[in-house]
Order: C-alpha cells, then structure tokens, then sequence
C-alpha cells in the first residue's frame, strides 16, 4: 500500500502528520479539561478527535498528492474533500457530523471565502468538485487503510472507541459538504441566533482544531505544560503580608501597592492559587519596553520556552536577543521568526502583550477562534490599566465580560487605582475583591507612609528654571529632566547638555536603532531629558526631577523614575507650575489644574497620600467627552462582539486597525539603507530605519507634500534628522530634498 503524503518539505505521510496532530490535542485535553463544561457539549473531546483525524484526509486526491512531489499547482481545496469522510463515521446525529464538517471546511479558509470561490450551487462550481472527487478513485484502497487507522486512534487519544467507520466504495457515494453544511449554517445564522454551532462549541471546535495542525506543522507534538509551582521559583526570602495575601485569594481582584514593593510577584503568586490545571497565563502591560522587560524578567523565573511575547515588534525583540548571544544574522532572523511563530500559537503558558493582542481577537482578525479558544480559563493580569483612554478602556472592560464567559478570571495591577475605574469594571466584574498593602501591620506602614520625595513647586515654565537645573548637575546629582512635548524636550537638551558629564535624550521619535542604543546608556548617564517615553517602565533610578505639569497619573510614573527604592533618603522634586501651549493636545488640562492646585511645596509625599490625591483629581471620572466616547464605544463593540460567529472572519475586522494612532515612518535619510537590507532580504535590520510619528503629524506632513507613501508600501517622511535630536517633524532634510 503505497503512503499517502501529507506534507512535503519534509516529507511527512498522511498518518504521521494526523497522529501529530493527535498528540497535540492529547495534550490540550490534559490542560483544558474544563473545555466539555464550558461549551456545553459533553462530548466536545470526541467531535475534535474526529476533526482532527479526518482534516487531511482530502489530500489523498490524486492532483493533491502529484503537486507534493513536484507537479503543478492542484488548484483545489483539499478541506472540501477531507470533510466527506464525515459522513462515513456511525454514531453521530446530524447536527454532530454538519458541526465537525463545519470545522473541517475551514480549518484553512474561512467559509465566506469557500463560498465565493467554491460555491458548489453553481452548475460550474458543482462540476468542478465532483471532477475533483473522482481524483480519489486511484487512492480509495490507501484511504480505506487509513480509515481503518481511526480506530486504533480512538482507543489511544481517547481512550475507547468512539466511532464506526464506514469504508467508501465509490466518491459518487458522498454528500457535498458545502451544500450539507456551509448552506445550513447561513440559514441558522440569520434564523436561529442562539443554536450552539454558532456560540462557544463552534469556536473551540474551528480554534482547536487550527492549533492542532498548525502546531503539528511547526514540528511541536504537544502545548507546554500549564505553570503550576511559582512561589518557589521567585527566591523571595519572606513574603510581605499583601504577596501572603495574594496567595489566598479565589477570584477577580484588585492589587493595590507602591512601585517597586513587589507587586508582579503578588499578582503571580495569585495566578498559583488561581491554577487547578493547564491555565494560561496573560501578563498585559500598555507599552513596548514594558513588555520587553517582563518578558526578560519571567523568563528568569520560568525559563524563555515557557514565555512568549506579543506585540507588534516582538519578532525584532527576539532577532536582537539572539543577537546577543552571539548568533549570526541570518540564524537569528530564522530562529526569531521560528520563536515568534510559537508565541503565537498555543503553546507556551504564558504570554506578555499588549491589550491590542487581545482586542484584535474580538474584531475576528483572522485566526481569531484559535486564539480565543486558547484564552478559555485563562488567568489574565492587567498592569496599569489606568492608563489607557476612555475608547481602549471601554473596549478592555467589553472584552473582559466575554472572556468572563469562558471561565476566565483578572487581577489589575497599580499603584494608583482612580475609585471612578474599580466601580466601571466592577460593573462587568461584580464578585471582585480588592487587597494590597495595610496600615495595620508594620510593612504596610513602611510602604505607605515612608516618603521618597519632597515636592518642590518651580513657579512658571521650566525654561525658566535651566540654572536650578544646572546647579543640580554641577552638585554631581543624576537629574531626569521630563517635558511634555518633543520639540521641548530636544530645545532642553541642547541647551543643558554642555552641562552634564554624559547626557541622553529619549522620546517616541528616534528610529529604532537609536533608541536600542539611548536606552543602553540610562542607567549610567548623569542627565536624561526626556517625554513620556520616561515613564513606560524602564528601569531608572536618578537623583531628583525637573518636570513639566501632568495630571497626578502620570507625575507618578514619572517620579516612579527617581530614589525607586527609597535608598536615597528623601530627595527633592521640582514641578513647574506652567507647560508650554501645546501641552492641551495631550493632556485633560482641568486635570492637570486640579493635580498642580494640590501639590503643596515643601510636602513630603507618601503612598498615601498619593492615593488621596488621585482621588481628589478623579473624583468625578471621566469628563463629558470621555464618558460619551466610553458609552458609545460600549455599544457599538458590544454589536462587533455579538455578531462574530465562528468558521469565517469578521466584517468588522479592518475596524481593528483604526485603533493604532501611530505611523511608522522611514525618514528618508535613511531611505536608501532601508531598502538596501529589504533587497538583501534583511528584514529585521531594515526595521532598524523606523521611527514612529502620530497620526496628526502624519496628517501635518502629507499636507505639506513631505509624507509619500512608497509602492511597497512603506511610508517616507522629508523630515530632518539628527541622530542626537531625534526626527525634527519642522524641519525638510535638506541634504536629501523634497519627496517626489
């Protein structure tokens, strides 16, 4: 009996690469036993083990297995195929055999596009498929002998037997499983909205089967194991009596603690507690660098295979880190890509990403069902949700309800927590419970009433204050400098940095070559002048502070920057009263008012009093226009969410797109070089030519003829610049010229 191939490069036999995929679902079965319950269908296990094993099974067409080996392109789906066998397993109802046909159709494609390229109602596209089926003529004797394999599978990844097989004996003897199942499933979509096929059980069917083989075809036969032993990887001598606490709780909950006082450790010993299986684990952190740290960070604890990272970068993250260790270009864009790939898929337990990796799920970007099914009884961690808008937060907190729905369960994570936003997603999330640091016990006073910093109120501008920043660095103190605006930043810079034994400016506007190259040097450069991009976690400690005015939020994060340990003592930090006239475009000015109106000059602050100011700030929550952002967005995410069905991707999926409020430029000094690596198929080196500008700048230059788009798609901005300054979004490079 000749073998059936599956796969070509390598070679891979048709009963090799199931059995593959077999041993994956073997090992989901072991992480996900709760997955019966969840959907509602007591024998959800079996129905995947049918899908899975019949899912290639098209593939034994004569024009499928002439292309493995070299002939033309078949032309065809072999998924259309695969599903007939569907009809020849016994024990199965109707609704059984449609819902594993369903899965099998389109564990490739979805059917929205099976529907417009292999619409077998058509005279022509009925005669196509049958002319294709008769291509299993040749092969009947070699698929009858696999058939006859399902058995032995049943009773090794099962258990039992679960079916009766049925040999074929002609390929006229079949049911046409578009007309069988793709047709019935658009008319229980618009007649039938609460049937289960298009609920949970469809999308674990469709996702788990899609993790299957696409792990199988990584060359993985199993999902790692979920985290399970944690406090004795963390190698903390004596737990405090919050992380002792984080240890008990069942559940939804809040974590409430200062910066640096060993919050993510808590909110892992949480995920300990939480853990009854194979759960995954999703540590969500707003920004890049943050991610990149905590990945770095869990990796130490539980190994780099059991951590994956996501965001749009990650890739490049991961090409850098192997090239730190000494791999080569190409093996480390090769590896990078491979590690990536896994990241992706379901198999390691825990993942640190953005909340954008989750949200896009919920627009049904494709391979969404996957992705959601891997997210069933996930333990979800949100660090520093307070930062995102109203728009992002209320698409998190409709997200958050949905998984809620799949058994999943959320710890949120901050040093300041507006009350105004544990009542929003407590709507969602009713039975949470908040813990954290207590006055009444002892480290609980350490943490909330010790204070690292004395408030130093600078009258008007803080270019007004360039001597008193000086003088500090001329008394050899370590002085983060933090504007609101790039074009602040970099006049700063220039002018204070003739001043400083070594000085670096950091912003959004560097291409990413520099910024990997500034961000090496911070811990060791006497003067930093920075933006925002100061506060996104890195890890810093300086000496004091001159900062522009901010709401009470982000002054934290940025004094977060400064005696991070409270080692220094108390140390003096200055905040100006007054911010430049292009400060209103990024911050909630009334905000920003009411935090300078409570800072008190001379005050020693501490945790506590902190939390009191936050308050006072965010009494009254969002203000008008945010709170109408937040009910609409509410709404109209609420309809995206209720109208994604499983087996084909969403309309609604390009609206995800829209939520990224950045472009990615090549400043077109650096154009050539750009394209240079691309040509050389250096793919990731290219990347190094990036800088990011907000979509208002963007909108700014292409007015003015400076921004073009390329006919390969990227963008090109005539802007000046300097590698010490960053892009200067005023300025035309002029040694390069206008954009044509």
């Amino acid at each position: 009996m000749k073998d059936l191939l599956a796969k070509s490069s390598p070679p891979e036999t048709l009963l090799e690469h199931t059995e593959n995929c077999l041993r994956v679902f073997l090992t989901i079965r072991e992480n996900y036993p709760f997955l019966p319950a969840l959907c509602g269908v007591s024998q959800f296990f079996e129905h995947l083990f049918l899908a899975v094993v019949l899912h290639d099974v098209g593939k034994s067409a004569t024009g499928f297995q002439d292309e493995l080996q070299g002939g033309k392109p078949w032309g065809y789906r072999h998924e259309l195929l695969s599903a007939i066998f569907v009809q020849h397993i016994g024990l199965l109802d109707d609704f059984q055999k449609k819902a594993i046909t369903l899965a099998i159709v389109s564990h490739h494609k979805g059917i929205g596009e099976l529907r417009e390229k292999f619409n077998t109602t058509s005279p022509i596209g009925n005669e196509v498929f049958h002319t294709r089926l008769k291509e299993l003529l040749d092969n009947l004797p070699a698929i009858n002998d696999f058939l006859g394999s399902v058995v032995v599978f049943s009773k090794k990844y099962i258990g039992y037997n679960v079916i009766q097989t049925k040999l074929l004996s002609m390929p006229n003897d079949v049911i046409d499983p578009y007309q069988y199942a793709i047709r019935w499933y658009q008319i229980i979509i618009e007649e039938d909205e609460n049937n289960i096929i298009h609920s949970t059980y469809g999308i674990f069917l469709r996702g788990f089967l899609i993790a299957c083989d696409h792990l199988a075809s990584s060359g993985k036969t199993e999902i790692i194991a979920g985290i399970k032993e944690v406090a004795s990887k963390l190698n903390i001598q004596e737990f405090r009596p919050f992380q002792s606490r984080a240890r008990q709780v069942v559940g939804n909950a809040f974590l409430s603690a200062p910066t640096g006082s060993g919050k993510t450790e808590a909110g892992l010993l949480w995920v300990e507690n939480n853990q009854d299986c194979g759960r995954r684990i999703y540590y969500v952190l707003p920004y890049t660098a943050s991610i990149n740290a905590m990945f770095q960070r869990l990796s130490r604890y539980f190994g780099e295979d059991n951590v994956g990272v996501l965001h749009g970068k990650a890739s490049y993250f991961t090409y850098k880190i192997l090239l730190e260790r000494n791999y080569n270009p190409e093996e480390a864009e090769k590896f990078a890509r491979e590690t990536q790939g896994l990241s992706k898929k379901l198999y390691r337990p825990i993942k640190v990403l953005t909340p954008f990796q989750i949200l896009k799920v919920f627009f049904g970007v494709k391979g969404w069902e996957s992705q959601l099914s891997e997210m069933s009884g996930g333990l979800f961690i949100f660090d520093e949700i307070h930062v995102y808008d109203a728009h992002v937060t209320a698409l998190i907190l409709k997200v958050i309800e949905r998984l809620t729905g799949i058994d999943a369960k959320f710890l949120f994570l901050s040093a300041t927590f507006p009350r105004f936003l544990k009542e929003k997603i407590r709507e969602f999330l009713p039975d949470i419970v908040e813990f954290g640091p207590q006055e009444n016990d002892t480290d609980g006073v350490k943490l909330l009433l010790t204070p690292r910093h004395k408030i130093c109120m600078l009258n008007g501008e803080i270019t007004g204050h360039v001597n008193k920043i000086q003088e500090e660095l001329a008394n050899r103190k370590r002085v983060l400098v933090v504007c609101n605006t790039v074009k602040r930043a970099q006049e700063l810079y220039q002018i204070l940095k003739g001043v400083a034994n070594s000085s670096e400016l950091l912003h959004g506007r560097f291409i990413l070559r520099d910024r990997e190259e500034k961000e090496k040097m911070l811990g060791k450069v006497q003067l930093l002048v920075g933006t925002q991009a100061i506060e996104v976690s890195l890890d810093l400690d300086f000496d004091t502070i001159f900062t522009e005015p901010a709401s009470i939020d982000a002054l934290i994060q940025r004094l977060g920057r400064v005696n991070r340990k409270g080692s220094k003592g108390i140390v003096p930090a200055y905040i100006c009263t007054q911010g430049s006239e292009k400060d209103k475009y990024f911050y909630d000015m009334d905000r920003v008012k009411k935090t300078i109106d409570l800072l008190v000059d001379g005050e020693e602050l501490t945790e506590k009093r902190i939390v009191d100011f936050v308050e006072q700030v965010y009494h009254d929550g969002y203000n008008r226009k945010e709170q109408e952002t937040f009910e609409s967005v509410t709404t109209a995410f609420s309809h995206v969410i209720e109208t994604l069905n499983p087996f084909e991707d969403s309309d609604e999926k390009d609206e995800f797109y829209d939520l990224i409020k950045s472009v990615e430029v090549i400043p077109v000094r650096f154009e050539m070089e750009y394209l240079q690596c691309i040509n050389q198929k250096q793919l990731f080196e290219a990347m190094r030519f990036i800088a990011s500008i907000s979509l208002g700048q963007g909108a700014k230059l292409r007015q003015g003829g400076r921004l073009a788009k390329r006919s390969d798609g990227y963008w090109v901005a005539d802007a000046r610049y300097d590698d010490e300054l960053g892009l200067l979004i005023d300025e035309i490079e002029k040694s390069v010229g206008i954009i044509d």
